[in-house]
């Protein structure tokens, strides 16, 4: 049986290089980023467990984060070296995190792990640890054919303009908790995940568009994302002030970012949207974006 290896918090900082060199190996294999961006951020922190097989090249990997907050969820996301795969190391993972889970989390806390891709082998695994598919996030593209996607027609009274770091700080954090207050993670970004993004390789205030109103208020914002290296540019998040809703805000930003994307020689863009956001799933198809891949999150409470 394959040794395995538990990480605490304290210790994760030490082992992020080969964890990202093994994301590497997924993404190649799976065309998705097993690791999302806030478990990074947990990751460096000393927030989060890590559990490893492999040594010195990591074979396969598990992140957990437990919330110090019991009503919060633990999130745990897995990979397993495509050519590791097919040898029970995923069930080895599994039965390491329960047994973490069951040592540091609360009695009754929720557990919700994400299958990037909807992989069989991965529902199995959820099925199996007794979770229950509750989510279904879509991964949407669009191929950039051309400079512009049309004028973004900005409503009467609103300007856009780009973010300012540690100016715009503290309003914005107010903005997008209030536009995503019913969202399970969105909202409850904090000025240190903030402060994390600001040092990632991608972040460019350039790409980061507030809108405001008469008074100078953030009402609305389009955040991009380009990873270095890559063809293809992100509609990392849009949102907007609900007062705002329905007076055409969202699609004038949305479009703005689109724009500046199509002028920095990308070849696609790609934006990630719950399937139950109806409103925002018709937006982006009648823009021309289709559906490409998609994520599932299970819980063990449905």
């Amino acid at each position: 049986m394959t040794q395995l290896r538990v990480h605490a918090p304290a210790e994760t900082s030490n082992h992020l290089s080969q964890l990202r060199k093994l994301a590497d190996l997924g993404v190649a294999a799976d065309h998705n980023e097993p690791f999302g961006d806030q478990t990074w951020v947990e990751l460096r922190a000393g927030r989060a467990w890590l559990v490893s097989t492999g040594e010195p090249k990591f074979t396969g990997a598990a992140a957990i984060v437990i919330p110090e907050h019991p009503d919060h969820p633990v999130v745990v996301e897995l990979l397993v070296a495509p050519e590791d795969r097919g040898n029970g190391l995923g069930h080895q993972l599994v039965k390491a995190i329960k047994e973490i889970l069951a040592q540091h989390a609360a009695e009754q806390q929720t557990v919700t792990a994400w299958s990037h891709g909807d992989h069989p082998a991965a529902r199995l695994l959820a099925t199996k640890a007794g979770l229950e598919p509750v989510r279904v996030l879509y991964r949407m593209a669009l191929e950039i054919d051309r400079e512009s996607f049309g004028d973004a027609i900005i409503p009467q009274g609103y300007s856009i303009r780009t973010f300012v770091p540690g100016e715009d700080d503290a309003a914005w954090l107010q903005l997008n908790a209030t536009a995503f207050a019913d969202h399970p993670e969105q909202g409850q970004l904090t000025q240190a995940d903030l402060e994390a993004r600001k040092t990632e390789t991608w972040f460019d205030p350039q790409g980061f568009f507030i809108a405001e109103d008469a008074q100078g208020i953030p009402v609305g914002f389009h955040w991009t994302k380009t990873p270095v290296g890559s063809a293809a540019g992100e509609v990392y998040v849009v949102g907007v002030h609900p007062e705002t809703q329905g007076t055409g805000l969202g699609k004038a930003l949305t479009l703005h970012g689109m724009n500046h994307l199509a002028s920095s020689g990308l070849e696609k863009i790609v934006l990630y949207v719950d399937d139950e956001n109806r409103p925002a799933v018709n937006l982006y198809t009648s823009l021309g974006f289709g559906v490409e891949n998609t994520d599932v999150m299970f819980s063990s409470r449905s």
